[in-house]
């Protein structure tokens, strides 16, 4: 048989073990460990073209990584990656930022009730990160007083406080992009999963503005509501929070972004107008990640960050 033969089936056969390690505690940390691995890729497959032993065994040991990734959203990842160079060549290595960006919208938090911003912000410290389009982006949850995000079985997706919750559209546009038949992922409480072969799942994008683009993502199987081609309203339901593509526990990810592409845009800073926002109480309980200079307020704009519970008015 040959060297690239055997390698595809170890890395069929790792992801088949994976679906079901992951069924197991113990399996997380597997996971968890394994998916640190990804340089390991390439020695593996230099390791097939110079018919190398030793480099072939670095990709039998990458593909483990593949309890956790299926190979679509690696291929994602990648693209992922091509994307910021074209980005960083489009915008000559200087992307929007809070200073350079002049907002064409006026934009209210993508959902009811009250969430806690878990990833993002403006200062350098909070930024959500990933890439191009994901710098200025927010992953937000209900965290409950005591600082839990979920009440029950943390493997049920039903537990988590904010899954199923409305998610709304935060001004008037047009849905340019949908997709709504991923299934939610896989959830343990510590590890991230994708059971979909798209890193958002679920998602919607609306163009407001030229330039200006919002995504949602990671939304509940069966609730999304709208088309491509339908005209939203501001704070028109357009489906709920659930747990599809690449996700760690129930959540909404969201973002504005200078295009329709998710992969060949620049993200840019979101400044919301008409929200209340308060510090989370025990928020250090859920995350110890340092949280200062969340909160930036410019001319009855309302820049917010991690750790902070936020609402519309």
């Amino acid at each position: 048989m040959q060297p690239w033969m055997i390698f595809i089936i170890v890395v069929i056969a790792c992801r088949i073990a994976g679906l079901i390690l992951r069924r197991f505690s113990w399996g997380s940390w597997t996971v968890l460990i394994l998916s640190k691995l990804f340089f390991l890729f390439v020695l593996g497959v230099l390791g097939l073209f110079l018919d190398n032993f030793v480099l072939r065994q670095f990709g039998y040991a990458f593909a483990l990584i593949f309890v956790s990734t299926p190979i679509f959203v690696f291929a994602q990842s990648m693209y992922q990656m091509l994307g910021d160079m074209i980005v960083s060549v489009k915008f000559k290595s200087k992307p929007p930022t809070i200073k350079t960006h002049v907002q064409k919208g006026e934009y209210i938090l993508p959902f009811t009730g009250k969430w806690t911003v878990f990833n993002g912000g403006v200062d350098e410290k909070l930024l959500h990160g990933g890439s191009a389009s994901q710098k200025y982006a927010y992953d937000f949850i209900v965290v409950d007083d005591e600082g839990k995000s979920y009440n029950g079985n943390k493997r049920d997706v039903q537990s988590y406080h904010c899954y199923s919750k409305d998610i709304v559209a935060i001004a008037d546009g047009v849905v340019v992009t949908v997709r709504k038949n991923a299934k939610d992922s896989f959830v343990d409480g510590l590890n991230a999963y994708c059971d979909s072969i798209d890193l958002r799942g679920n998602y919607i994008v609306i163009k407001h503005f030229d330039n200006e683009y919002s995504t949602v993502a990671h939304l509940m199987p069966g609730s999304v509501s709208v088309n491509i081609g339908d005209s939203v309203k501001q704070g028109e339901v357009i489906a709920k929070c659930g747990n599809s593509g690449n996700s760690s526990e129930p959540h909404i990810h969201f973002q504005l972004q200078t295009g329709k592409s998710f992969f060949l845009s620049a993200g840019l800073p979101i400044a919301f107008s008409n929200i209340e926002t308060q510090d989370k109480v025990n928020y250090n309980l859920i995350d110890t990640r340092p949280h200062e200079n969340n909160l930036l307020v410019e001319g009855g704009k309302t820049y917010i960050g991690r750790g902070l519970e936020a609402w519309n008015r």
